[in-house]
C-alpha cells in the first residue's frame, strides 16, 4: 500500500500519496450518478445558436464551433501602460485581459467526447487559431484555455463549451512552472516533459496511451485521484506549433482520454480541463516551456468528490488517495469498454 510523498517538478510541490485514505468509512455527500439528460436545443440557453444574450447580442445560427467576447468578463480591459502600485501591504496592480468564450457544438446536449472525428478536429482548430490570435495581442502576456465541464465543477451552463482569460500579466502558476522548466533545461540540457515521459514507467505503470505524437499519463505525482497529462513526443512551447496532422491527433486522443472518463464514473465525468501554453510575454525562458494538456477530474471515484479540507487548504500539500499506478490500469481497462454506459470497477 502507497503511503509516501512525491515530487511534482512542474510545480515544484510534494503530493501525499495515501491509499489508506480511500478505504475510510464514507458517511458525508455524494453526487448523483446519472446527469438529467439535456435537449438538443434549449431556447433558455444563451449559449446556443440563434439565442439572445444578456448583453442584447443574438448568437448566430452556427453549425460550427464558436467563440466569442464573455459578456461578463472576470478580467478588466487590458492597458499595456498598467503597473503595479503601492507599499508592500496595500500593492495594486492591473488585472487586465480577454475573456473568451468557445462552443464545442451547437447541440446543447452534446460533448467532447460525443462529438464526430470531423468535428473534435475542427474543435482543435478553434483552440489552435484563438490561442495563436489572442498570443499575438501586444498587451496579452498568458492565454489560458480550459473548460469546466458538469455540474460537480460549479458551471452554470451545461452547454458545450470553455473558456479562455488571456491576461496581462503571467499568472502565479505559470510562473512556477516556467520557472521548473527553465532551471530544468540549464541543468539538464534535456526538456522537463519530453525527458518525463521517457522514463520507463511512462511506457509502462504510469501510461494510458501512447500514440504517434502524443502520450496520456497518469503523472508520479498526481493530484488529483484520476489526473491525466496529455503530452507531446516532441518539444513544442504551445498548441500554435503542432502541424495539422499532429493538431488531428490531439483532438482524437482528448477525445478518447474523455470517454475513458465517462466509461470509468458510469456517466457524462465531470472535469476540469487545462491547456498549459507558454506564456507570450517577453521572457527567454518561454523557450523551455513543454505545452500539454492537463485533464483534472475532481471525482474520487462516481458518486465521491475530492475535496480540498483543512490540512491541504493550509499546507499546500495534497492529499491524493488512489494511487497514480492504480489510476493509470483502471483507466487502460476502460478501452475494452464498448461504449460509455459499461461499467468499471473503481
Amino acid at each position: 500500500m502507497v503511503q509516501e510523498r512525491r515530487w511534482q517538478p512542474l510545480l515544484e510541490q510534494w503530493t501525499i500519496v495515501a491509499a489508506a485514505s480511500s478505504g475510510r468509512p464514507w458517511s458525508g455527500a455524494t453526487v448523483k450518478t446519472a446527469e438529467q439528460s439535456q435537449p438538443e436545443f434549449d431556447p433558455g440557453c444563451y449559449l446556443c445558436p440563434g439565442v439572445k444574450r444578456a448583453s442584447g447580442e443574438v448568437n448566430p445560427d452556427y453549425t460550427e464551433p464558436f467563440a466569442f467576447d464573455n459578456d461578463f468578463a472576470s478580467l478588466a480591459a487590458v492597458d499595456v501602460s498598467a503597473a503595479g502600485q503601492g507599499d508592500v501591504l496595500r500593492r495594486t496592480a492591473s488585472s487586465g485581459g480577454i475573456c473568451r468564450v468557445l462552443c464545442w457544438s451547437n447541440r446543447h446536449n452534446a460533448t467532447l467526447a460525443t462529438l464526430t472525428e470531423s468535428q473534435i478536429r475542427r474543435v482543435a482548430r478553434l483552440w489552435q487559431h484563438e490561442y495563436r490570435t489572442l498570443s499575438q495581442h501586444p498587451a496579452i502576456h498568458q492565454v489560458l484555455m480550459f473548460e469546466n465541464k458538469g455540474t460537480e465543477t460549479g458551471v452554470s451552463n451545461l452547454h458545450p463549451h470553455g473558456q479562455i482569460y488571456a491576461t496581462g500579466f503571467v499568472t502565479e502558476t505559470a510562473e512556477r512552472m516556467r520557472r521548473a522548466q527553465h532551471q530544468y533545461r540549464r541543468k539538464n540540457r534535456g526538456h522537463l516533459l519530453q525527458d518525463l515521459i521517457n522514463r520507463s514507467e511512462y511506457g509502462g505503470e504510469l501510461l494510458v496511451e501512447a500514440a504517434r505524437y502524443f502520450i496520456t499519463i497518469v503523472p508520479f505525482a498526481a493530484r488529483f485521484a484520476y489526473e491525466t497529462w496529455i503530452v507531446p513526443t516532441r518539444h513544442v512551447t504551445s498548441i500554435a506549433e503542432l502541424t495539422d496532422d499532429e493538431l488531428d491527433e490531439l483532438a482524437l486522443v482528448y477525445q478518447r482520454q474523455a470517454l475513458r472518463y465517462d466509461v470509468l464514473f458510469q456517466r457524462p465525468s465531470p472535469n476540469v480541463t487545462l491547456f498549459h501554453n507558454a506564456p507570450c510575454d517577453d521572457s527567454s525562458a518561454n523557450a523551455d516551456w513543454c505545452f500539454h494538456i492537463a485533464l483534472q477530474p475532481p471525482l474520487r471515484d462516481p458518486e465521491k468528490l475530492k475535496y480540498l479540507a483543512g490540512f491541504e487548504s493550509g499546507s499546500a500539500n495534497i492529499i491524493n488517495p488512489v494511487p497514480p499506478e492504480a489510476a493509470a490500469s483502471q483507466l487502460r481497462q476502460c478501452d475494452d469498454a464498448s461504449n460509455t454506459s459499461a461499467l468499471i470497477s473503481c
